[in-house]
C-alpha cells in the first residue's frame, strides 16, 4: 500500500548543497568546510550509522545557518538516531527554512505539545505548509489536541466531527474522537465512542486500553473485566491485558486519566503504526519519534520503533528503544526482543548473560527457552539440554499441550553430545506431535539412515520431508544422502547437485557430492567438491575425511560414512 506523503528523499539522497561552489571554481576554505562535513554525513548515511549522520550534518549547518536542505537533514537524522534535544532544535531551523519535508512542524508542534505550550503548538500548525493526506490527518489530530490543552474543547471536539481520513485510516478517528470527549468530561458521548473503537478498531489492544481506563474510572468494573477477557480470548498473552485483570483481582484503584500529551500519544500511535506495519522505512520511524515525544513513558510505542528500526537495519538504536522500555507489563517483552537482537548481532556472550538474568529474575518458559536456544549455539549442551528437558516437564505437569520444538532441540543437543538413545527418543516424541514437520522428518531419518537403521522407514521420511519442503538444501542432501547410502548413486548425484545448488556454502552437501561423484567415475569432479568443501568450514572430523580424500583421490576403503555430519547440515 503506498502512502501519499509529499516528503523530500531523506538523508540517504544524492542532492547538491545549495550552497556550494561549481565543480569548475574551487571551493572557498568555509565551502569546503562545509562541503566536506556534508560529504561526511552522507557517508555515515549510506552505512545506516545515522549518530555519525547527524552530527555531520549538524555541523555543515554550523557552517551554513539556514541552509534549508543541511537543515532538515540535520533534523530528520537527529530524530532517527533518537536525539530528542538536537531533533527539537533543529526542527526550528528548519521551519524557519520552509520545512522542505514537511516533517519539521510536525515534530515542532508535538515538541511544544509535550511540554504543554500549547498556544505555541496551534501557531505552528497553523502556519505549517501544504500536505498530503497523511500529514494532513497527523497535523489534524494535533491540532485538535493543542486546542483541547489550550482550554477551547468545543472547537477541538467540532474539528474532530468534520475531520476526515484516509480509508485505511479512518477506524482511528473513533478512538482519538473518545478521548478528546474523555478529557472534556463529556462522558456520554466517550462511552459511544469508546464503545465504537473496542469493536471496530484495527488495534484492539490500544482500545481496550482507553475504553477499560474509562470504565473503571466510572466505576464500571464488570464492563472493564468483561472487555478485558475478551481482549485476552483473542490475544492469551497479551501483557497489558493480563496486568490489567491482575489489578482488578488485587483490589487496585484505577489508573489515572491520561494527560494531554499522554493522550495525544495514543491517538497518533495509531495510524503511525499502521504505517510502520505496511512499510519498514525510515518514515515510519519519524512518525513513531513524533508519538515518543508526546509521551517518552508509553511502552507500546517503544516497543513499535524498536522493532521498526530493527528491520530497516539501525540495530543499535532499536536495542537503545529496547533497554528505555519502562518497567512494567511490557518489559519482560522487551528484554526477549534484546536478547534476541543480540544475538543476531553475533553478541551471544552479552545476550547469553542477558537471558540469565532474565531467567533468574523471572523463570519463565520463554526466557527459559531462549536461554538454552543461546546455549545450544554456542555448543554447551549439557546446560542446553537440562533446560530444555525442565521445560517439557514443567508443562506436562501443568496438563499443557506438548510442543514438538522442545523435543527437537533436546533431541539436537543430545546427538551432538553423542547421547542416541536420547536423541531419538526426543526426536521420536517430537515426530508424534508434529508428524509432518520436515525439519523432525529430515533429522530423524536421516539420522536412521546414517546409522544403518530402519532403512525403509527413514527414507520414507525423508521423501516426505523433500516433498514438504523442496527448497531446502538441507532436505535435498538429506535425500541425496539416504540415495547414496542405498548404493543408488546416480539419484544421489542428482540430489545433491541440487543440494549444493540450494545450499552453495553447506560443506556438508559439497562433501557428500564429492563422494557421490566419485562413485559414478567423475573423479576430477569429485575432488573439486571436497577442495571446495574443505574452503566451507567444515567440522573437524569432516576435514580429517576431506584431507585423505584430496590426499589419495579417492575415500578411505574402509570408510562408511565419514561425511556424515548433523542432519542440519550446519559444521
Amino acid at each position: 500500500m503506498s502512502f501519499p506523503v509529499r516528503l523530500l528523499p531523506l538523508f540517504l539522497a544524492a542532492t547538491a548543497l545549495s550552497a556550494c561552489a561549481s565543480p569548475s571554481d574551487p571551493p572557498a576554505d568555509d565551502e569546503a568546510s562545509v562541503y566536506g562535513a556534508f560529504l561526511a554525513a552522507r557517508y555515515a548515511g549510506v552505512n545506516r550509522d545515522v549518530a555519525g549522520a547527524a552530527a555531520n550534518y549538524a555541523r555543515a549547518l554550523d557552517q551554513a545557518p539556514g541552509d534549508p536542505t543541511l537543515a532538515d537533514r540535520a533534523f530528520i537524522t537527529a530524530l532517527l538516531a533518537g536525539d530528542r534535544s538536537q531533533a527539537a532544535r533543529h526542527a526550528r531551523t528548519t521551519v524557519e527554512a520552509g520545512d522542505p519535508s514537511r516533517l519539521a512542524t510536525l515534530y515542532l508542534a508535538s515538541d511544544q505539545i509535550a511540554r504543554r505550550e500549547y498556544r505555541a503548538a496551534i501557531s505552528s500548525l497553523e502556519a505549517a505548509p501544504d500536505y498530503g493526506p497523511f500529514n494532513t490527518l497527523m497535523r489534524d489530530l494535533l491540532m485538535q489536541w493543542a486546542l483541547m490543552g489550550d482550554g477551547r474543547e468545543l472547537a477541538a471536539m467540532d474539528a474532530a466531527n468534520a475531520t476526515a481520513a484516509p480509508e485505511f485510516l479512518s477506524a482511528h478517528l473513533w478512538l482519538h474522537k473518545a478521548m478528546l470527549a474523555d478529557i472534556a468530561g463529556e462522558t456520554e458521548a466517550a462511552d459511544g465512542a469508546y464503545r465504537t473503537a473496542a469493536y471496530s478498531s484495527v488495534f484492539p489492544r490500544l482500545a481496550a486500553e482507553m475504553y477499560g481506563n474509562f470504565l473503571e474510572r466510572e466505576g464500571r468494573v464488570d464492563e472493564a473485566r468483561a472487555l478485558y477477557q475478551t481482549n485476552l480470548d483473542a490475544s492469551p498473552d497479551e501483557p497489558f491485558v493480563l496486568d490489567a485483570l491482575r489489578r482488578l483481582d488485587a483490589g487496585e484503584r484505577p489508573k489515572r486519566r491520561l494527560t494531554v500529551p499522554e493522550m495525544a500519544s495514543r491517538s497518533l500511535f495509531g495510524p503511525a503504526s499502521e504505517l510502520a506495519a505496511q512499510a519498514d522505512m525510515d518514515l515510519s520511524v519519524i512518525y513513531l519519534r513524533m508519538v515518543e515525544r508526546l509521551d517518552p513513558a508509553y511502552a507500546p510505542t517503544r516497543m513499535s520503533l524498536a522493532g521498526t528500526l530493527e528491520r530497516i537495519s539501525l540495530p543499535e538504536a532499536a536495542l537503545a528503544e529496547y533497554a528505555a522500555v519502562a518497567e512494567g507489563p511490557f518489559r519482560f517483552a522487551a528484554d526477549i526482543d534484546q536478547i534476541w537482537l543480540l544475538g543476531r548481532l553475533a553478541r551471544t556472550e552479552q545476550a547469553t548473560t542477558l537471558a540469565r538474568r532474565l531467567v533468574d529474575q523471572s523463570g519463565d518458559i520463554e526466557a527459559r527457552l531462549l536461554l538454552a536456544d543461546l546455549l545450544r549455539v554456542q555448543g554447551q549442551c549439557p546446560e542446553a539440554i537440562t533446560l530444555y528437558e525442565q521445560v517439557i516437564a514443567d508443562r506436562d505437569a501443568a496438563g499443557q499441550a506438548g510442543d514438538w520444538r522442545y523435543h527437537y532441540y533436546a533431541g539436537a543437543c543430545h546427538y551432538d553430545a553423542d547421547n542416541w538413545s536420547d536423541a531419538e527418543a526426543h526426536y521420536l516424541a517430537a515426530l508424534t506431535l508434529s508428524p509432518r514437520e520436515s525439519r523432525i522428518l529430515n533429522d530423524l531419518g536421516y539420522f536412521w539412515i546414517d546409522r544403518g537403521e530402519r532403512i525403509d522407514e527413514a527414507f520414507e521420511m525423508i521423501m516426505l520431508a523433500a516433498e514438504l519442503d523442496p527448497e531446502n538444501g538441507n532436505v535435498i542432501d538429506s535425500l541425496g544422502w539416504a540415495h547414496y547410502r542405498l548404493g543408488q548413486y546416480e539419484a544421489a548425484v542428482q540430489a545433491l547437485e541440487r543440494a549444493a545448488e540450494l545450499s552453495p556454502g553447506n560443506a556438508t552437501a559439497n562433501y557428500h557430492l564429492g563422494d557421490a561423484y566419485w562413485q559414478v567415475g567423475r573423479e576430477l569432479e569429485a575432488g573439486f567438491q571436497w577442495r571446495r568443501a574443505v574452503d566451507l568450514d567444515p567440522r573437524p572430523e569432516q576435514l580429517e575425511g576431506l584431507e585423505y580424500r584430496i590426499a589419495h583421490g579417492q575415500p578411505p576403503a574402509d570408510d562408511e560414512a565419514v561425511a556424515a555430519t548433523d542432519a542440519s547440515g550446519e559444521p
